[in-house]
């Protein structure tokens, strides 16, 4: 499978003239060994319920795949298993997934590595014990399995997983591509992958419990870049009902379902539509669907919920994934990110997902542990069952972000892309002024405060020469504007433009950016300003 630095997901960019919807290319899967790992001694697999549909007696491997790949090694001994927790119920609503990025090669395109303490995840003593009897499933990523993980390591991983009573899943992609289209396209691993993770995975005393297909949907039908396939809804599940087939040889109660990106095109009435097709073709439900949400999505929660009021209708969990952006610079600013969006859809809106997964595809967060640390992985999901509401950004206080959330006013605005998406605290939304220089967009910071910085998230397409003028002002609405400090130079989307004065700028409530060179129209991902704190 592919694992997703970063995941492909349409970003609005602001353009000259014109909305751009641009697919971010999702990175091709790093070479992978041309043999598999040695096997490890297997051990007894742990009980749990059946899929809501059984698998058919007999199920067929499509010829193409090797016979190597179709049967795992019957000949290795089995061990005894380890102390076991009450097996994970599988039923649970909500039902919690726990999914970090582990240690992966680095090359082109994936500079870095996943989590640095994955491993110490499944050790015994491992500082997470109260996020852990929280969840219900750790879910690996394909290629670890198949390709990274070495022997001892994915041992160490099933059986810290069921040492902790916990249901261990994988993401994999049940696409197989061909000689015109799907190669080096996300979901297209095809069979020979999946059993190759499969037997990895039952050699090291593993259970494969349940089974999420990557994307096949999206990437199957929608994308329309290089090696695009462009299939009918039939051809992919009827290969995803062969791909089921092969796996549930080696794992017959195996569950499987579906991750979907809300993005572009696909929006809640397509994966309404893919729910009822899947039964159609496939002759029974998807266990569940999981949404890989487009944050900049202007109407992301009402969809999101459209798709979960659907399935629960239908019987069929829909969850969420919550994660961070992958342009996030520290752990601090992934997690409480991801703890915004969480308050935004669970709180604010009053959602409760049937499945809620905590994942990263992305270079943060570095520390899974200890769950002590607010600013770790597992740090994260204690708070979200301890206090939710403490998700997030700093309220206040030295280093706090006075934009969040404050009044913005601003010189226009593209339909869906208001200027409060430039203070939400959320880089994958945007302000975006629909139109080129000169625009401006100002922040009320509700009261005098102390600047000790400004950092500025840049949304722009095409690149090129901008600038951009800081300006400030203080209480009173008659008082002039005072230029604070001026950007100028090439800068490209996702750009960060930060300065900090030598000394705090003082005295200043109101805050005004404005783009006065541009090729772009002009829209910012991100304002933030900066407490100095008292003196």
């Amino acid at each position: 499978m592919q694992t997703r630095p970063p995941r492909s997901l349409p970003l609005l960019l602001a353009c000259s003239g014109l909305a751009l919807s641009a697919l971010a290319c999702n990175l091709p899967r790093l070479a992978a060994p041309t043999s598999a790992p040695a096997a490890a001694p297997t051990s007894a697999p742990a009980t749990v319920a059946a899929p809501s549909q059984p698998p058919p007696t007999t199920p067929a491997v499509p010829a193409s795949v090797s016979p190597a790949a179709q049967i795992p090694n019957p000949t290795v001994p089995p061990s005894e298993p380890s102390p076991t927790l009450p097996a994970a119920r599988l039923d649970s609503r909500p039902l919690y997934w726990f999914a970090p990025l582990p240690p992966l090669p680095t090359g082109p395109g994936r500079e870095y590595t996943g989590s640095d303490d994955f491993m110490q995840l499944f050790e015994p003593a491992a500082p997470w014990t109260q996020a852990a009897s929280r969840i219900q499933v750790f879910k690996l990523y394909g290629e670890w399995v198949a390709y990274a993980a070495s022997d001892l390591e994915l041992r160490q991983a099933v059986e810290g997983v069921r040492r902790l009573g916990l249901a261990l899943a994988v993401e994999a992609g049940p696409l197989s591509p061909s000689a015109e289209c799907g190669q080096g396209v996300e979901s297209f691993a095809g069979l020979e992958e999946g059993l190759l993770i499969a037997r990895r995975i039952q050699q090291a005393g593993g259970q494969l419990d349940l089974l999420a297909l990557d994307e096949p949907y999206y990437y199957g039908h929608f994308y329309d870049g290089p090696g695009a396939c462009r299939w009918t809804d039939e051809k992919i599940i009827r290969q995803i009902v062969d791909y089921v087939n092969g796996m549930r040889l080696v794992f017959p109660d195996l569950r499987v379902g579906d991750t979907e990106p809300l993005a572009g095109p696909a929006g809640a009435p397509q994966y309404q539509a893919w729910l009822v097709a899947f039964k159609a073709v496939a002759g029974y439900d998807l266990d569940f669907l999981h949404l890989d949400i487009d944050w900049s999505r202007p109407d992301w929660t009402a969809e999101a919920k459209a798709v979960m009021a659907f399935g629960e209708q239908r019987g069929t969990p829909v969850g969420v994934i919550y994660t961070g952006n992958p342009q996030d610079a520290s752990d601090q600013a992934w997690v409480s990110i991801c703890g915004e969006r969480i308050k935004r859809f669970e709180l604010e809106n009053g959602a409760q997902p049937a499945q809620v997964v905590f994942q990263s595809w992305n270079d943060k967060p570095d520390a899974a542990l200890p769950e002590s640390d607010p600013f770790s992985f597992t740090g994260l999901i204690a708070a979200y069952f301890n206090d939710k509401a403490s998700l997030g950004f700093a309220a206040g206080g030295r280093g706090a972000n006075l934009a969040y959330h404050k009044t913005a006013r601003y010189s226009s605005a593209l339909p869906g892309y208001p200027g409060a998406l430039a203070v939400d605290g959320d880089p994958g939304t945007l302000w975006n002024s629909g139109a080129g220089p000169v625009q401006w967009i100002e922040i009320d910071l509700g009261a005098v405060y102390s600047i000790q910085s400004i950092r500025l998230l840049v949304s722009q397409y095409p690149a090129g020469e901008t600038v951009h003028r800081v300006r400030g002002r203080g209480a009173d609405p008659d008082a002039p504007y005072v230029t604070l400090y001026t950007f100028s130079g090439a800068t490209a989307d996702n750009a960060v433009l930060q300065f900090t004065p030598p000394q705090p700028w003082s005295g200043v409530r109101y805050v005004r950016i404005e783009t006065l060179e541009s090729p772009s129209w002009v829209a910012w991902r991100e304002i933030e300003v900066y407490d100095a704190g008292a003196p």
